[in-house]
Parts: C-alpha cells; structure tokens; sequence
C-alpha cells in the first residue's frame, strides 16, 4: 500500500495551489513563522500574487485571529477589503451568519476553533453577508499554520462559493421579500 506524504506550502506553491483548487486538503500541511511577535507565513501563503491567482477565498491570521492577509477572491467574497493587521478578527466579512440566518459572532466562526484548540474546521457552511446586504453561501475550510515546533501560531482558511445547497438565511430580507413577490407571481 503507498503511503501519501504531507505536501507542505514551502514546497511546490502549483501543486498546493492545486490541491486548494480541487478540495483535495488532507495533504496540505501550512507553515510559518514568528518575527517579532507577528506571523511570516511560508510557502504560498507568503507570495501575494500565487495566492490572488487561486479563484476561491483564502485569508490568513495571526494566533491571537488578526486577519493579516487576504486574497483578491476574498475580497470580492466579502463585498470589502478589511483593514489588514489591525482590528479585524477572525474574518473579514461585514457580517457572518449560520446557515439559518441567525447572526453568527466573528469570535465563534469557525476560524476561532482552529486558532484556539489546534483542529481544523473542514466543509463548514457559513453565510457572509456584504456591506450592502447581498449574501454568499461559503463552504469553509480552516486549517492552522504551525511553526517548526508544531506550535499553533495562525490560521488560513480558504473558502468558495457553496453553490450545491441553498439554504433559509441565504438571501438578504430585501432580496428574500423580491424573490418571494416573484415566486407568488407578483409585481
């Protein structure tokens, strides 16, 4: 039986970003390191323009779940580009809701179960809502980057639109109530 070794982002930034795009995770194994107290990924999490070449969302944070980096598709999934390294934790939509449409606090996205017990978080669905009210279904999944030690000492986590369910919270009240009128064949 052949057994499949780690690929780690230090190594081939295509065949990572491969990986990323076909969901194939289970290989991935994200490093950095700590420079004055602040995370430097390693690999493709460190080369801006690899990471703005993958067509799904990835963000990265720091230990204490500061978003200090973010790709183009990130952006365009939040409707924003979030103030990088300041106060920004643990995402950086305008607003995060579960899949029923209750808000969801940044503090309980799924990033704040990696980056406070080490696991990861794999196909999680979560609504992130833009500034303006329109809503993208996202399927997430959070992995933590450690560093030579194994320590924990940030996040990544890479999400797409999740165009295979649809669900209540999905659309925003405005869009919903149109949709409805439409639905009931009103003008």
């Amino acid at each position: 039986m052949a057994t499949k070794m780690a690929t780690s982002v230090t190594d081939s930034g295509l065949a990572t970003s491969t990986m990323i795009l076909d969901g194939d995770f289970d290989e991935i194994d994200f490093r950095g390191e700590l420079v004055d107290g602040h995370l430097v990924a390693k690999g493709i999490l460190a080369d801006q323009a690899a990471m703005d070449s993958i067509p799904v969302g990835i963000y990265v944070l720091e230990k204490d779940a500061t978003v200090v980096k973010c790709n183009k598709a990130a952006i365009a999934g939040w409707g924003r580009t979030p103030s990088l390294g300041t106060s920004e934790k643990y995402c950086g939509s305008h607003l995060l809701r579960y899949p029923s449409g209750e808000v969801m606090p940044h503090e309980l996205a799924p990033p704040s179960v990696v980056i406070n017990n080490g696991g990861t978080v794999r196909n999680a669905d979560v609504i992130c809502e833009q500034p303006n009210g329109n809503r993208l279904l996202a399927l997430v999944n959070v992995f933590p980057i450690r560093d030579n030690e194994d320590e924990v000492i940030g996040a990544v986590n890479i999400f797409r639109h999740n165009t295979s369910k649809t669900v209540p919270g999905l659309l925003s009240e405005v869009a919903s109530s149109a949709n409805s009128k439409i639905c009931k064949g009103e003008q």
